[in-house]
């Protein structure tokens, strides 16, 4: 298992190639992450980690997008938005790394959503209403718990 140090160091030589459209080097580390890059401890290394992972997914969405990838390209979107969920619902997770978390789920949903609307299919606009449906689902979960306080601490 690869330390959080490591994957740092791999990913940040990954930013500094001079071709960063490497997605064949950049997509291993994407998926798979040393487990401290979703907490449960906030430092400036998980920090660092986790908004790279993010962003790396991001690219990796980009790249394939651009590509006419639909399936790879809303697969990396899906991949950040289940694992941010995940570290949103975790009780042993920092406070302020949940709170990131849930900021920038609210960012993917724009984006999965924009994504399956530009797709021109009867299927792709069922997927946007359903993606529409669980995410506040999902919220609407993450008040609840919230209210009853055993998620967060005040």
């Amino acid at each position: 298992m690869i330390t959080l140090s490591d994957w740092l160091s791999e990913i940040s030589n990954w930013y500094q190639q001079t071709d960063m459209q490497d997605m064949d080097t950049l997509s291993p580390l994407i998926h798979s992450p040393p487990e401290a890059v979703w907490g449960p401890e906030l430092s400036d290394e998980q920090s660092k980690a986790i908004a790279c992972w993010l962003d790396g997914c991001l690219r990796l969405y980009k790249h394939y997008h651009q590509d006419i990838q639909s399936d790879k390209a809303y697969g990396y979107l899906q991949l950040a938005y289940s694992k941010l969920q995940f570290v949103a619902t975790q009780p042993h997770v920092d406070k302020d790394i949940k709170q990131w978390a849930i900021k920038r789920l609210d960012h993917l949903i724009v984006l999965l959503l924009e994504f399956c609307n530009q797709q021109q299919s009867a299927s792709w606009q069922a997927e946007s209403q359903n993606q529409i449906e669980l995410h506040v689902a999902f919220m609407n979960s993450l008040h609840n718990i919230n209210l009853e306080g055993t998620m967060y601490a005040a």
